[in-house]
């Protein structure tokens, strides 16, 4: 069962924090001297304000998940009107920026888009202190390969500037042991249709985009058999040249004579493809092979595109991908 909670907690856990660590910070603070800067509690209220926070046990994925929705500013002018709802992952980093994509119809005057209500999930309690180690269990398609010497690499220090020893044991379990079939199936079976009871969003206009691994989930995603959703964006996608379990999907769609209609956007960052390093390698490298191989191949039913956004690396890329997402599937067309 979905809870809702205080809007006040839902934004610091945003951020990372835990909530039961800022209850102090409500106190009303003693009024200062003309000119004096004071340091004040964040109006999380004001600066978020059609944004709505539930936490869920889900019994599909077995864990536990903190959930924003943020409608447009025109939501609640006309009870009739649906909407459509992207739903993105990695929510505690993506909430803010999402609100400013529900607002794209009111306010970009150059291009015409369609107000949509953005549901973004992420992680609570201890889970978002280590999201970095929890998400790979959720992005991960089941039995999806590894780059070869990265769980050893992890445990010589190649995480130990984000994740502690604990941290970096976890992660490298999630990785060895994915669940995205699981996540998907929270996504699918458990919080669409809390949406859709909740919230008046078109039922048939729903939206996935993901960054990196989100990415990856996303292509995954695009390639099952069954879906709610009918676009898609794959930014950046962590998809292993020649061995991601995507690649076996698209050939068994093929195989099956198609897919139902949907679209997969894929962008990838310039730099990328051309700076030597693991991203060259696992994103970039991976990512081409991808539109080589659905551009060889085309699957019945799937509408695919792609990006190369320029000047973009893997971390300066999850923001101008999702507007690029936005652009392709909900501008306006004259």
């Amino acid at each position: 069962m979905l809870q809702k909670i205080d809007r006040r907690a839902a934004l610091l856990l945003a951020g990372g924090l835990a909530a039961t660590a800022t209850t102090s910070a409500t106190a009303k603070a003693p009024k200062a001297a003309p000119g004096t800067f004071q340091s004040m509690p964040m109006p999380y209220a004001s600066m978020f304000p059609r944004t709505k926070y539930y936490e869920i046990d889900s019994a599909r994925a077995g864990a536990r998940y903190a959930v924003w929705v943020s409608v447009p500013e025109v939501y609640d002018k006309d009870p009739s009107r649906r909407f459509p709802a992207v739903f993105a992952p990695d929510g505690n980093h993506f909430v803010a920026f999402s609100t400013m994509l529900c607002e794209l119809g009111q306010w970009d005057l150059i291009d015409k888009y369609q107000s949509t209500v953005q549901v973004c999930i992420g992680y609570t309690g201890k889970d978002a202190d280590v999201s970095l180690a929890v998400r790979a269990r959720d992005l991960l398609p089941p039995k999806e390969p590894l780059p070869p010497g990265m769980v050893d690499a992890m445990r010589n220090g190649g995480a130990s500037d984000l994740l502690d020893e604990a941290g970096i044991e976890l992660y490298i379990h999630n990785l060895e042991n994915p669940a995205g079939d699981r996540f998907l199936a929270f996504l699918s079976d458990e919080l669409y249709p809390f949406i859709a009871k909740n919230y008046r969003i078109q039922p048939d206009n729903l939206g996935l985009f993901g960054h990196s691994y989100g990415g990856l989930f996303t292509t995954y995603a695009a390639l099952q058999p069954r879906t709610i959703f009918r676009y898609f964006g794959a930014s950046s996608p962590g998809i292993l040249p020649g061995a991601s379990t995507v690649f076996k999907l698209h050939a068994d769609a093929a195989a099956a004579g198609g897919l139902s209609e949907r679209n997969l956007h894929l962008t990838v960052g310039t730099r990328e493809l051309t700076v030597p390093g693991l991203y060259q390698y696992m994103v970039g490298g991976g990512s081409i092979e991808f539109i080589r191989t659905a551009g060889a191949t085309p699957v019945k039913g799937l509408d695919f595109s792609s990006k190369l956004m320029p000047d973009e690396s893997h971390m300066t890329l999850a923001h101008p991908a999702a507007f690029e997402f936005m652009r392709q599937f909900y501008r306006v067309r004259a």
